[in-house]
């Protein structure tokens, strides 16, 4: 088989496509970077014999969201090109109405999740659910977009703004939880340009407001929640720990050898759903395992994303059986050269 030539999908962020370029700089891949927001993105992305497209879905801005997919469907799905993650698992990434709607079709078990559309439907909902619910905007990383509305007056004010209103916006500046201002002025001093790039992030996420929907879940009382992640045949997992009312975003993490059944039961999920490429966060409730989200790209704030008993490294499933194989190597670049890996064996294997 011929050297594979690689397109890498990148979104509206002109960095984020780094991670990728990286993974194929140390695998000595060759690859050329089409930026898909622009009007040319077909002619560019159609211009060379692509073995297939790495992806790179974006998850601040809903109406650059909105652009990736679409457009991501006409290369995979109206002109056949490869694209690794796969366009259905691009789909329901930072889409969390696509991705209720996926669930609840597929009887995935997670917590129950209503979208609606109309106010007054909305508002007899809220007017007869059991509080606290979760609110979330459709698109919204690390815990962005998510608010708990503890009562009824919380709810009936969340859904005027929502429906009558500006629309609900999601957090202006950075992460409250994990970081604080004496970090962030520092960051500020020592890299003012950076500060000039994040303001202007920052102020069109919060002006990017949802408008005449909402997402409502059914809150599960939880002190952490499992990230499991899948890339390929391996397997990696650790806590998410609670940090006031939400583990996600909160950057809390802990290791601690996952059980095998929370393994299992995102194996065959994943594999009933031929999802190759994701994260889990899982609720452990009284009603069993209920997977809270699915993000087909992830970052890890640690070189390793699984330690059993203390030593890094990996789960495959082998033979009906789980075994660890430890090592640092897997999660190398947040994980992206291992991924570029399962795409070039996947690809070679006629499975892309």
């Amino acid at each position: 088989m011929m050297e594979p030539m690689i397109g890498i999908l990148r979104n509206e962020n002109p960095e984020s496509s780094q991670k990728w370029e990286q993974a194929c700089k140390d695998l000595k891949i060759e690859y050329d970077v089409i930026d898909i927001t622009r009007n040319d993105w077909l002619e560019r992305s159609s211009g060379k014999p692509y073995s297939f497209f790495l992806t790179k879905p974006p998850g601040e801005i809903e109406r650059y969201k909105i652009l990736y997919d679409e457009r991501l469907y006409v290369l995979n799905k109206i002109l056949g090109y490869k694209v690794f993650p796969s366009y259905e698992e691009c789909l329901i990434y930072e889409n969390k109405k696509m991705l209720s709607y996926f669930l609840k079709a597929k009887n995935i078990p997670h917590p129950n999740t209503s979208v609606f559309y109309d106010f007054d439907e909305a508002y007899e909902y809220i007017s007869n659910v059991e509080l606290p619910i979760v609110a979330k905007t459709s698109i919204g990383a690390a815990g962005c977009g998510v608010k708990i509305l503890h009562n009824l007056s919380e709810a009936k004010i969340y859904l005027r703004t929502a429906f009558k209103g500006n629309g609900i916006r999601k957090r202006f500046g950075p992460n409250r939880v994990t970081g604080n201002p004496k970090k962030w002025i520092s960051k500020a001093i020592i890299y003012p340009g950076m500060l000039k790039k994040k303001w202007k992030q920052y102020i069109e996420r919060y002006k990017d407001s949802q408008r005449g929907y909402v997402i409502l879940q059914e809150f599960i009382e939880h002190d952490f929640e499992w990230r499991v992640a899948r890339i390929g045949e391996s397997y990696f997992a650790y806590k998410k720990m609670r940090v006031n009312e939400k583990a996600s975003g909160a950057k809390n993490i802990v290791f601690e050898n996952p059980p095998l059944d929370i393994l299992e039961f995102v194996r065959k999920i994943s594999d009933e759903n031929d999802i190759r490429c994701a994260a889990f966060d899982i609720f452990v409730s009284k009603r069993g395992n209920l997977i809270n989200e699915v993000q087909t790209l992830f970052g890890h704030i640690k070189d390793h994303i699984l330690e059993v008993d203390g030593v890094p490294g990996r789960y495959v499933y082998n033979e009906n059986d789980w075994v660890f194989e430890p090592g640092c190597h897997f999660n190398i670049n947040e994980s992206y050269n291992y991924r570029l890996k399962t795409a070039l064996d996947y690809y070679s294997r006629g499975l892309l």
